[in-house]
């Protein structure tokens, strides 16, 4: 199976029907900010502790049904459409909370520096240390009397524990959609080319990555004087100006979320057919 095809399996399977697709990428989004909303609790004081309800609804809810999307892009690339019944299906629950849970659990092994260089920072830097104590740390500490060094290598840092969830992200990709197939095996020793159909998927996200990207650039003289912004020498780029790419740069990225995910979802497909 090569990734080109996947990729243009993929791209049939998106544009047979519009409305398909179009129903696929609300229901999943609906099924998000179902899950995302107990964060709301946090902008009322002494209402915070329910915000712990959204990793419950995550597992509880998300999981099983990311195994119901993943079923439902298979049916799409077998010939159906996007938007099916399988999308709400509730047979099987446990068995999809199980893989989730598995899934779950690999991609914190994977994220375990990200989470332990989070809690060395907030170890380090939260509480009532203040701007100037922090650029000190972060000056001596990280960039040896160079404050852009200590910068550039905290960045570096959280960059490289990023990219170590990526990849395991990419590694795991194929799982649900071989679950949904119902031969768990087939994604076995075709991991690498999988990961290589997760990682052309991302194409998909060039919008917002770009918007980023730009948002970034519009701060970095910020960054190169931070002792001098908080001493009110220099001001901040328009942070409405910021939101307001940043907010293109999703809207534009959101309805090709749905082929990013057939991709791989392409190239498992294939290995059951043997192509």
């Amino acid at each position: 199976m090569k990734i080109s095809k996947a990729f243009r399996d993929a791209w049939n399977a998106y544009t047979r029907s519009i409305g398909g697709t179009l129903v696929f990428l609300i229901t999943e989004g609906c099924l998000t900010l179902i899950c995302l909303a107990p964060l709301l609790f946090l902008t009322k004081k002494g209402m915070g502790p329910g915000a712990w309800l959204t990793p419950v609804l995550w597992i509880f809810v998300m999981l099983p049904a990311r195994m119901n999307a993943a079923g439902d892009m298979q049916n799409a690339l077998r010939g159906g459409s996007l938007g099916s019944r399988v999308l709400v299906k509730t047979g099987n629950y446990g068995a999809k909370l199980i893989c989730g849970l598995k899934r779950l659990g690999f991609l914190l092994l994977w994220g375990a520096p990200l989470v332990a260089l989070l809690t060395v920072g907030w170890h380090h830097f939260a509480g009532n240390t203040d701007s100037f104590t922090v650029l000190r740390m972060i000056k001596n500490d990280l960039g040896g009397g160079d404050q852009m060094r200590g910068l550039r290598n905290l960045g570096l840092t959280l960059a490289g524990t990023l990219v170590v969830l990526m990849l395991g992200c990419a590694f795991h990709s194929g799982a649900r959609h071989a679950f949904a197939r119902g031969r768990k095996e087939i994604i076995n020793g075709h991991h690498g080319k999988i990961f290589l159909s997760w990682m052309v998927s991302l194409v998909c996200l060039l919008p917002v990555v770009t918007a980023i990207w730009v948002v970034a650039g519009r701060y970095m003289p910020v960054l190169k004087d931070l002792n001098g912004l908080l001493l009110k020498r220099v001001s901040l780029p328009s942070t409405r100006e910021s939101i307001m790419i940043l907010a293109a740069g999703a809207v534009a990225t959101l309805p090709l979320l749905p082929l990013r995910s057939l991709i791989p979802a392409a190239y498992v497909n294939g290995l059951e057919e043997g192509k």
